[in-house]
């Protein structure tokens, strides 16, 4: 009697999984919202303090030709353009290689290379937010902002190494 039930109630479970629509799944991975892509004009709003190089630093930084390619970097950032991250995949890691080795030694300084490291650290920050499938556009505006605030410093820090070289202090 036991077994009978058993099995009858075993039947009735097939019959009833047997009916069930396998359940269809959306393949979000590969559409692309217009609303999450980052703009100028949202990189334009993004608030932070913005420095120039001296004209006197900008003479020191010609020959150093990573400097001026993070440059180029940074400039088509601002315009949204992301290409330097879609290129070969060690750019980055050769860039941030030459900026070290490559600079000059007027500016050769711990200051300057602590920003260099956070230039590096903003940069690959970047890349992998920029790269990932699941980043929100405030995320990325997020890492973008800190890589712009990152080179702002540097920028900073290279205008401050130069103003101090030429301060001539006389002691009594």
């Amino acid at each position: 009697m036991v077994l009978r039930l058993f099995i009858i109630f075993c039947c009735f479970v097939v019959i009833i999984a047997c009916n069930n629509k396998p359940q269809q799944t959306e393949d979000t991975s590969n559409k692309t919202n217009t609303t999450d892509v980052l703009t100028e004009t949202d990189i334009a709003k993004l608030k932070y303090i913005e420095f120039a190089l001296d004209p006197k630093v900008e003479v020191l930084t010609e020959p150093w030709q990573p400097y001026s390619r993070l440059k180029t970097a940074i400039t088509n950032i601002k315009t949204a353009n992301f290409s330097f991250f879609d290129e070969d995949e060690q750019a980055i890691f050769q860039l941030v290689k030459e900026l070290r080795k490559d600079i000059p030694d007027t500016l050769k300084t711990q200051s300057v290379l602590s920003r260099i490291t956070i230039v590096e650290n903003m940069l690959y920050k970047l890349d992998e937010t920029y790269k990932l499938n699941t980043t929100t556009k405030s995320e990325l505006a997020a890492s973008t902002k800190e890589l712009l605030v990152a080179y702002s410093n540097l920028n900073f820090q290279l205008n401050k190494k130069l103003e101090k070289d030429n301060q001539k202090i006389v002691r009594p």
